[in-house]
Parts: structure tokens; C-alpha cells; sequence
């Protein structure tokens, strides 16, 4: 009877312990099937694990279930969010259960894009064009942004006939791939950075009407309650910062080195001490993983 006190004993001692210091749980982190939301998620999850060995789970969730999942706290956070155009509206209906953090990189671009081969340049040429290209421009499903932002240009320029075709990611890289081949008109509603511009010669055109957000970010973006229950998570996230050009030299890195994303962003971490210095500045090690009951 007196030994199964004493083993009752250390385990409530054992769970005191857990709980003053913080249990070691995962940090959730949301993205979008799409090149550049699984680059600059993956390049978190890099400096997490690598740097302050955290555990990091990654989830990935279509683009009108990343704000729910972040703002219900099925994720503690993500670096996928594009402000302040393309998901003002999800921004707008989570207001309260979400913290804006800060920009993760500047100077993105949308637009519509085609091979260097086509021997158009701006937008107002198109209308006389559609036909070279089928009457369809295609969108990757996972950003709704480029999509929002293609219809709207359908409309200012007045494409009556012009279609936007929406296809995942692979598919319409594959399609890019067949067109060059046989250097086939094609055009896109894409962003930048983006893998495609490792893959393959391709130009904006000019966006004379200035339908397309110029001042567009990507952005970091948590949960109401995470700079409470994960101090250095959160220290981060206020810190994090990459920009476009390192991350486009990023995806080439993947496609060069045929590297996953997770390593090409681990070789990043490793190879640019300095700027991550700069990410977890306000990060104490040893103590990364505490979660609850932060003083």
C-alpha cells in the first residue's frame, strides 16, 4: 500500500512539473499547397526544429479553411497570408480570434504572365490576342487572389471571351511545360516569387489600368492567444523576414539541387547565419519549448 502511495506521488510530482514548466507540444503551422506558402512555412519549420529544436507540424488546408484553422486554433500560425487585397475579406470575418504580426516579404507581384516567346507585352494588346491563346488564362485553385484579381482584370480590359481556367499547381506546370515545347501561346494569372520563374522564361505583362495590387504582401499571421501560450514562437514570427529574391533563389535551389522544400530551406538556415540571428533574437534557448503558465 505504501509503495503505491509513493508511485502515485511521483507521478502527481512528475505533472506538477510538466505543468509549471511547460508541456513540449508542437507547434501547428498552416499553409497552402502552393510554391510559396510551402517555402516560407518551410523556412519556419527549418529555423524551429533546426536552430531551437522545437517540434513543428505542418498542415496544409485549402485557401478558405487557412484563416479558419488559424482563427479556431487548429494551427498556432501562418506565413501564408496575403494582405491587404487578396484576403481582406477573410481578414475581415476573423477580426478578434487573429493578430496581424508583420510582413514576411515585400515587393510581391500579380499579374498576368506568358513565355518570353509571346510577342506581346502589355495587357490593353490582348483583345485582338485571344485566340493564340485558346481564349483562356489559368490560376493556381490554391490562391485566391490571382484568381480574384484575373476576373477583375477580364473585366477592366474588356475580355468578354477570355476564360479563366483554374487548375492545381503540378497540372498547370505541366500544362507551361507542353506549351513551350511547341512554343504555344499561354497565359497566367500568377505571382512572383513563384517556382514557375525557376522553371521556365516567362514576363509580366504591363498592367497599364493598374488593376493589379501593387502593394500586395505575404504575411504572418497567428492565432489572438499565441503570443500568451508561445512566447517564442511568437518572437519569431515578429522577426521573420526573407525577400523575394531569396526566396525565388530558394525554389531554384529545389529544382537545381532537386532538393524537398524542407531541405533547400534547412541549407538557407544553415548557410545565412546572420539573418537568422536576426529571427530569434528574442529567443532564449532552452526554454522554446515551454507553453504553459509563460511568466
Amino acid at each position: 500500500m505504501l509503495m503505491c502511495f509513493q508511485r502515485w506521488i511521483i507521478i502527481i510530482v512528475v505533472m506538477l512539473s510538466f505543468y509549471s514548466f511547460g508541456i513540449c507540444e508542437e507547434f501547428k503551422l498552416a499553409y497552402t499547397n502552393d510554391s510559396t506558402s510551402i517555402v516560407t512555412s518551410s523556412l519556419i519549420q527549418a529555423v524551429m526544429v533546426e536552430k531551437l529544436n522545437s517540434s513543428v507540424k505542418m498542415a496544409a488546408y485549402p485557401p478558405d479553411q487557412l484563416w479558419d484553422a488559424v482563427a479556431t486554433g487548429k494551427a498556432d500560425a501562418m506565413v501564408s497570408a496575403w494582405l491587404p487585397q487578396s484576403h481582406a475579406a477573410m481578414l475581415k470575418k476573423h477580426k478578434g480570434q487573429v493578430e496581424i504580426l508583420k510582413p514576411v516579404t515585400l515587393g510581391v507581384k500579380i499579374g498576368f504572365v506568358t513565355p518570353t516567346y509571346v510577342t506581346i507585352d502589355t495587357l490593353d494588346q490582348l483583345s485582338s490576342k485571344l485566340s493564340r491563346f485558346k481564349n483562356e488564362v489559368y490560376c493556381i485553385k490554391d490562391h485566391t487572389g490571382s484568381i480574384e484579381m484575373t476576373k477583375r482584370a477580364i473585366a477592366a480590359y474588356g475580355l468578354k471571351n477570355l476564360k479563366c481556367v483554374v487548375l492545381p499547381e503540378q497540372a498547370l506546370i505541366n500544362k507551361i511545360e507542353a506549351c513551350e515545347k511547341k512554343l504555344d501561346w499561354i497565359m497566367l494569372g500568377i505571382w512572383s516569387p513563384h517556382i514557375i520563374f525557376s522553371q521556365f522564361k516567362i514576363k509580366f505583362l504591363d498592367d497599364p489600368k493598374g488593376v493589379f495590387s501593387k502593394d500586395e504582401q505575404i504575411v504572418a499571421v497567428s492565432k489572438a492567444s499565441l503570443s500568451k501560450e508561445d512566447r517564442d514562437a511568437y518572437a519569431i514570427l515578429k522577426k521573420f523576414y526573407c525577400s523575394p529574391k531569396e526566396l525565388q533563389e530558394i525554389m531554384g535551389s529545389i529544382l537545381k539541387n532537386n532538393k524537398t522544400p524542407y531541405g533547400a530551406a534547412k541549407d538557407y538556415v544553415n548557410k545565412n547565419p546572420e539573418q537568422v540571428k536576426k529571427w530569434i533574437v528574442n529567443v532564449k534557448k532552452g526554454h522554446q519549448k515551454r507553453r504553459l503558465n509563460l511568466k
